[in-house]
């Protein structure tokens, strides 16, 4: 894992991703890219020819440079804190106008590293459908946290799975996934399944063959929702990471439709990683 992108929007949650990626990076030798996207004022329009030209006037140019000024300084802030002295972050500024997002899953990266407050308070680039952007858009995998882990090593790890053969391919993980992998698979069955029970757990034995894995052990939780399901499960056996799955451009998996990855993403405190399938 060469590079470590971890998005801000300069607020103090910012070290909750990037506490959590520097220890990554010093495991694994990686360089981070702390990217931060200004957002202009939008100009006042004036027709010209029967169409709107924007105006960039003194007043508005002078508001522009301090706010990338402002965003400089703040960047090296964090860049400068002893706590992540000995790792190469580089703090990156992009005035191209467009959003966050857009630029998060354009740029390369091993590992896209993201803070959340939660359902409660998630940060502007990260409410509502810009979490699903992020997640479905990457290229790379991504990493959600909500609380500062300067040690992160996860060991108890939650991987939930749909019934889906794409998920039997092989896939690199970007960081260790404790010392002895993934061994726990979960699969949530709600009242409208209407899957065999002993189907799922044969799938899950082709899955996890399929991986290599010889020693695991295969979950069914039954519960009203989804993402209910895997957050009590989550939760019983203190999990410390969560795994799902997405398609990427193609649309979620089952798994993760509609309001599941938000659900999931934003009422736990546990933190999410999300594989992208092929």
């Amino acid at each position: 894992m060469k590079t470590i992108l971890v998005p801000t929007d300069l607020t103090p949650m910012t070290d909750v991703a990037l506490s959590v990626a520097v220890n990554l990076a010093r495991i694994n030798g990686s360089e981070i890219i702390l990217l931060h996207s200004v957002i202009y004022p939008v100009p006042v329009p004036t027709p010209v020819f029967a169409e709107t030209l924007p105006v960039i006037t003194d007043r508005t140019l002078t508001t522009y440079q301090l706010l990338e000024q402002d965003a400089r300084e703040i960047l090296l802030q964090f860049v400068q804190n002893p706590a992540y002295a000995g790792v190469t972050i580089i703090p990156t500024l992009i005035t191209n106008g467009q959003a966050l997002v857009d630029n998060v899953t354009a740029r390369p990266a091993d590992l896209i590293v993201m803070s959340s407050k939660g359902a409660e308070g998630l940060e502007e680039w990260l409410i509502g459908s810009n979490a699903e952007v992020i997640v479905r858009h990457a290229h790379c995998p991504v990493l959600v946290v909500k609380q500062a882990t300067p040690h992160f090593q996860p060991q108890n790890i939650v991987c939930a799975v749909d019934i889906d053969d794409r998920l039997k391919a092989i896939y690199h993980f970007p960081f260790q996934m404790g010392e002895n992998g993934l061994h726990q698979f979960l699969y949530v069955m709600t009242p409208s399944d209407n899957r065999d029970p002993e189907g799922v757990r044969e799938w899950i034995n082709e899955f996890a063959d399929a991986k290599g894995i010889t020693e695991f052990e295969s979950v069914i939780q039954h519960a009203k929702t989804v993402p209910q399901g895997v957050i009590d499960y989550a939760n019983e056996v203190e999990a410390d990471l969560i795994v799902l799955f997405t398609h990427g451009h193609k649309g979620l998996l089952h798994l993760l439709s509609g309001s599941v990855a938000e659900d999931v993403l934003n009422h736990t405190q546990i933190p999410v990683l999300v594989m992208r399938v092929a």
